[in-house]
């Protein structure tokens, strides 16, 4: 699964594909007088941005694009930013790639669709966009053109962005905050330009726009939740300190500390991993970033204030009845507590704890009901948690179990959080 927060720079999103003005092969561009270390600072910024993760189809080379995302509107696929002439970026002048980032308008002239995050691109220093440009032309191009994007009425209708952009884009460059130190200033930028964090775990309009007064308050993301990134010390992170905060950045794995938790004993702190999209992220982009801006970025991160999430539907009862109890124990015994143990308190550093843990304590139960279904990657590359290897439940289960088995787990040892549903596993099943 690739992480949803896309980054499409071409004409494949004004209703063509990125041949709709050149139809001639693959042809590489010119970067021969291009300093190596500019080549090197493009790659970096490009991988704060995490652009080869919407950018590749599964099988496929880097940069090809490709991947289909599901929207409310209809399918989009990534497109080609390979420095093919033809079928990708490679006629792209500076102007027309600064344009498309910070404006959302295509070498066309027509607007592109919000699912680019120019939103947060347009905050973006002219000169870290065009190093990523400086890098992308240095690589191989290909010729490999995506299915077109497939859109239902209206939403076809280009046309309209521009109505959506005169409503909800806010360009302009990010400007430093005098009174906040570099270190602070390094993170919002991070986090509010390339970054584009709220581009998942902020909450969205109808119109398919983020919702500034809930910024990072958390947000569904294809079934997965994108949590609370505020100080909140139930749902945010106002329990972590900056350190642990930017641990889990750069190893999607984290123990918050023993004594916000609680806990005299420090290895008895919970453990919990980046699961999904984030696991993705982690693997991707942030474990390759220079610690300091992972550290920036939890400077200002934890600076946000506290907000609480909003609910995403009424709240229901916490209390398991009888039948739930003895039934959801008798599942997690035979099937949950070889690995996290009899009380939910994990082996480390193998089984993260679930007693106590963020995830199994959110609101929003996706992530853990997801991880029932789907299981965690066993392999590596997939997920950048390696110690976290579960087999999919999915086949196992039926929805009716999953949803018992995860009302227990989420309502002991200390946890309290509400039930589930078996409607809401058969959604995300679906």
């Amino acid at each position: 699964m690739r992480s949803r927060s896309l980054t499409l720079t071409a004409c494949l999103l004004a209703g063509a594909s990125l041949a709709c003005a050149d139809d001639e092969p693959a042809a590489a561009a010119d970067t021969a007088d291009v300093p190596e270390g500019r080549l090197v600072y493009g790659q970096y910024m490009a991988t704060v941005g995490d652009c080869v993760a919407c950018h590749t189809r599964p099988d496929g080379e880097p940069f090809e694009g490709g991947l289909p995302i599901e929207t409310p509107f209809g399918t989009l696929y990534t497109p080609n930013i390979t420095p093919s002439k033809g079928y990708g970026i490679g006629s792209f002048s500076d102007e027309d790639f600064l344009h498309a980032l910070q404006d959302g308008i295509a070498p066309s002239g027509l607007p592109y669709y919000p699912a680019l995050p120019y939103p947060s691109y347009t905050k973006v220093k002219d000169d870290d966009l065009l190093a990523i440009k400086d890098y992308l032309m240095s690589l191989e191009p290909s010729d490999y053109q995506p299915p077109e994007t497939d859109l239902r009425w209206p939403f076809s209708v280009r046309d309209l962005m521009f109505g959506w952009q005169e409503l909800y884009l806010d360009r302009g460059r990010f400007e430093p905050d005098p009174t906040r130190s570099d270190e602070w200033n390094r993170g919002a930028y991070l986090v509010e330009g390339l970054g584009h964090c709220g581009s998942c775990h902020t909450p969205r309009n109808l119109a398919g726009a983020t919702e500034p007064s809930k910024a990072m308050t958390g947000a569904i993301v294809d079934g997965w939740y994108a949590p609370n990134l505020t100080s909140d010390l139930d749902e945010g992170i106002g329990r972590w300190s900056v350190d642990e905060l930017a641990t889990f950045l750069r190893t999607g794995l984290a123990k918050p500390d023993a004594e916000a938790a609680g806990n005299a004993d420090p290895s008895d702190a919970p453990t919990t991993a980046a699961l999904g999209p984030m696991a993705e992220v982690v693997h991707d982009s942030l474990s390759k970033l220079a610690l300091s801006d992972l550290r920036a970025i939890a400077v200002y991160l934890k600076d946000l204030p506290p907000r609480e999430a909003p609910s995403h539907e009424a709240k229901v009862p916490e209390v398991l009845s009888e039948q739930d109890y003895v039934q959801g124990r008798e599942l997690y015994v035979k099937n949950c507590s070889a690995c996290h143990q009899d009380h939910g308190q994990g082996l480390q550093p193998y089984f993260p704890a679930l007693r106590g843990n963020p995830v199994v304590n959110a609101e929003e139960p996706n992530d853990v009901l997801k991880t029932l279904l789907l299981g965690a990657p066993t392999d590596p590359t997939e997920a950048f948690s390696p110690h976290v290897v579960m087999p999919s439940f999915g086949s196992v289960l039926t929805d009716e179990q999953i949803a018992t088995v995860a009302s227990y787990i989420r309502a002991n040892w200390g946890n309290d959080a509400p039930p589930v549903t078996a409607d809401a596993v058969k959604a995300l099943r679906e």
